[in-house]
């Protein structure tokens, strides 16, 4: 009788880092302290990409989806945690595409060269430089937002006039006014968090002044307390 032999997979370096990832994913979620631990786990997340080793499409996209998921995790923990926010979160979208796309390709490069004899060319750059570019669009958008969102000394605040679209359900303390707004030619409406006074008061349709900080790069931001003015 013959013996079937299972055929065993040959060791992938994927696999080293995708525990490296987990690994990291909990550091940033759980132990780190400081809000750059955060965004450096991240980061250590996102230099991964491009050292994954392709061989079997479906078992690659398996190990990509989890580096995205690790992303995500890792990257609502942190924006959490931030004690500001943007008003219009959009806004650093196409300033990360211009330097995401860059980015991406010097790391892919880095790749190319370190696994010089291993890499395949056609694989690294019309698979992984995509998947690269838009985690380094990702993560690139989330620093312009923490650079932006800093006290500027003696700088003048953002004064916009909105107006009440709708009152949101009340849900777990959350009070939230529906705000149409004009802003740089373009109208936007957004939810915002505000003091249960506020909304008591605000009737859909009513007008408010919104007081912002203007930002380093010129996006107008808020600090999640601001509900706590209306005291």
């Amino acid at each position: 009788m013959r013996t079937i032999k299972k055929e065993e997979l040959p060791f992938s370096r994927n696999y080293v880092f995708t525990a490296i990832a987990v690994l990291v994913t909990l550091y940033g979620i759980f132990l780190a302290r400081t809000h750059d631990q955060r965004v450096y786990s991240i980061g250590i997340l996102v230099l991964l990409i491009p050292f994954l080793e392709i061989r079997g499409h479906q078992r690659v996209m398996q190990f990509f989806v989890i580096f995205f998921v690790c992303i995500q995790m890792s990257s609502i923990a942190l924006f959490d945690r931030l004690p500001y926010q943007l008003l219009i979160s959009s806004q650093p979208f196409w300033t990360a595409v211009k330097k995401g796309v860059p980015t991406a390709f010097i790391i892919c490069a880095m790749a190319h060269l370190f696994f010089w004899r291993k890499t395949n060319i056609v694989k690294l750059y019309g698979i992984q430089f995509p998947i690269m570019t838009l985690a380094c669009t990702w993560y690139i958008r989330m620093l312009l937002i923490m650079a932006n969102c800093q006290n500027i000394p003696n700088a003048k605040a953002v004064r916009i006039p909105a107006i009440v679209v709708q009152k949101c359900p009340v849900c777990c303390d959350i009070h939230e006014l529906l705000l149409s707004f004009a802003y740089a030619e373009r109208q936007y409406q957004i939810p915002m968090d505000v003091h249960p006074k506020l909304y008591e008061e605000a009737k859909e349709g009513g007008r408010l002044n919104l007081q912002l900080h203007p930002g380093r790069f010129g996006w107008p931001w808020y600090h999640k307390n601001i509900k706590r003015r209306y005291r």
